[in-house]
């Protein structure tokens, strides 16, 4: 033997006993063990040896220095899961359940285009819980959405369909389901199947908002909600819908306090969500329109009349006209200091202030970037402000309890799991029914980044990825393309049956041809991970701008 190594590619320390070096490796992806006889393979192992002049070792010995490389793996991983078991592994609720929290009516493909929801078109509603998916038992929800995600099923028009088993008041009914191919990421372009449904919530009560309807109606921490107006809630969402179905009568709330079913009548109380807009419009010599919208940002301290347009704050830019015209050279976040020389001191202000401006008269915005100043001079046919009033929506006034779990997994159902994920997903890659390519998958900078944001949020968690990378590190090193493992396997395999060894030559150009192609494909997914990177950081700063237009729920201080 000429080397034992606990991981995979550079040395990190080492030692050498009996001319076998025993190494601690870089990368602690399971383990391999290297036999100079064997094809050289030090280019993925972190070494080279000299194979020329030593003994030919036996069938038996290849097989098994094939696979200790998945062995190591295995072990590995199962020690990993073994410490899983013992400290558990976060989870909640919403995972483990086999029961539907809500049905989405409509579901959008992407940022424009939006289509009926295929659960609620297909019949399935809030309470169902579905056991099977495509005649496979399904354990919660994460395990149901990997099911939709790599089915394979078509209908006679090649629709992507799926066959849901689902239990409705105790009766079983089979149900035939179209998934919709929903985008994922704006820059990737990648699309997976959606149903358009969402896991049952623990509708436990944790406070109530001051001053606002649930407040006043006596609504306990620790209260469950069952029903609102008769309608069987098994999601806030549904809540929410109900209270915007009849926002002008009283909602009569069905709770569980301490065992006992009690009914609470109370009037939901429209809440502004969202700060009001400025929109400034200008009409260009050929007629064509170009706009700003601007959003109000407010000194430090203020909390209150947040919806109000007239409340002092600078005007910071929120979205631009995609054409631009006018505004080409603006960007999102940068500050409106002044038009013609006037600074606005609110949206009012503002308004008031584009009022003045008569037509074909020279306009100068004066704009800040980072505290960069720059000004914008244009003279349009027309130039308009509007107020666009904040959004509003109807609340009782809850926040619910969270329902974080613990859970204790024992390892052979962590392998069992994770197994059965990889081979779901394999298959999936190699149908012709499937809507997953080998873009999908996840190279080394995925892996990386997975990695790390994993070992932010919860230790535990890094250590789940890491047993489901090792455990499918083992069954891909077993597949019989060469290079692997499972390809030397073959080779042994063949030179068995033949009676004599293949041709070094003929296994050096196999070798090489298919490290070709496998870097090949790590550059490949590599290249969509990076896409998906990209256009996560723009969903990211998509959302933190989303954010700034939101802002806390305001109730009146009288009771309803």
């Amino acid at each position: 033997m000429e080397r034992f190594s606990i991981g995979f590619g550079p040395k990190i320390f080492g030692w050498t006993k009996d001319g076998t070096e025993y190494r601690i490796s870089l990368f602690p992806l399971g383990g391999y063990v290297a036999l100079p006889q064997l094809a050289d393979m030090g280019a993925i192992e972190g070494g080279a040896g000299d194979n020329k002049s030593l003994p030919a070792i036996s069938y038996t010995d290849k097989m098994l220095v094939s696979v200790m490389g998945a062995v190591f793996n295995l072990i590995f991983a199962f020690i990993l899961a073994l410490i899983i078991w013992i400290v558990g592994q976060p989870s909640s609720k919403e995972q483990l359940t086999h029961t539907v929290g809500y049905v989405a009516k409509t579901i959008n493909l992407d940022s424009e285009t939006e289509v009926p929801g295929p659960a609620y078109e297909a019949g399935i509603r809030a309470g169902d819980k579905i056991l099977e998916v495509d005649g496979i038992k399904v354990n919660g929800f994460d395990d149901l959405q990997q099911h939709l995600v790599t089915g394979t099923g078509r209908s006679e028009t090649g629709k992507p369909m799926a066959n849901l088993t689902v239990e409705r008041d105790g009766a079983i009914r089979a149900v035939a389901v179209y998934p919709e191919l929903v985008e994922l990421n704006s820059i990737s372009k990648e699309r997976v199947r959606y149903i358009g449904i969402s896991p049952e919530q623990a509708l436990v009560v944790g406070e109530t908002v001051k001053n606002s309807p649930a407040y006043f109606s006596k609504l306990e921490k620790g209260d469950i909600l069952v029903a609102a107006n008769g309608v069987n809630l098994y999601s806030l969402k549904t809540l929410s819908d109900v209270l915007e179905e009849d926002p002008e009568h009283k909602v009569f709330l069905n709770i569980k306090r301490n065992n006992k079913l009690i009914e609470i009548p109370l009037q939901a109380e429209e809440t502004p969500y969202t700060k009001p807009l400025g929109l400034l419009s200008a009409l260009t010599e050929q007629n064509e329109t170009t706009s700003l919208k601007l959003l109000p940002d407010y000194a430090k301290g203020v909390t209150e009349a947040l919806s109000d347009p007239s409340t002092p704050s600078r005007l910071m830019v929120f979205d631009r006209a995609q054409d631009g015209l006018f505004f080409k050279e603006v960007l999102e976040g940068d500050v409106l200091l002044s038009i013609n020389g006037e600074a606005p001191k609110s949206l009012e202000d503002f308004s008031s202030i584009v009022g003045t401006i008569l037509p074909g008269q020279s306009v100068t915005l004066m704009m800040d970037r980072g505290r960069t100043p720059y000004s914008i001079v244009f003279t349009p046919k027309n130039l308009t402000s509007a107020l666009l009033p904040a959004k509003t929506h109807y609340l009782i006034g809850i926040q619910l309890n969270p329902s974080p779990l613990i859970i204790h997994v024992n390892p052979f159902v962590q392998f069992s799991n994770n197994i059965n994920m990889t081979f779901r997903t394999l298959s999936s890659l190699f149908s012709s029914g499937s809507d997953l390519s080998v873009s999908n998958l996840m190279g080394p900078p995925g892996i990386i980044r997975v990695l790390h944001t994993f070992s932010v949020v919860d230790l535990r968690l890094l250590v789940w990825f890491v047993i489901l990378l090792n455990i499918n590190l083992a069954i891909l090193n077993l597949m019989p393309i060469p290079v692997l493992d499972g390809g030397h396997m073959v080779f042994a395999t063949i030179a068995k049956i033949r009676g004599k060894a293949i041709p070094l030559k003929l296994i050096a150009g196999i070798q090489s041809t298919f490290m070709i192609l496998l870097f090949s494909l790590m550059l490949y997914v590599s290249f969509f991970d990076v896409r998906r990177w990209q256009g996560d950081r723009e969903l990211e700063e998509n959302i933190l701008r989303q954010r700034a237009l939101y802002i806390p729920s305001e109730f009146s201080s009288k009771q309803n």
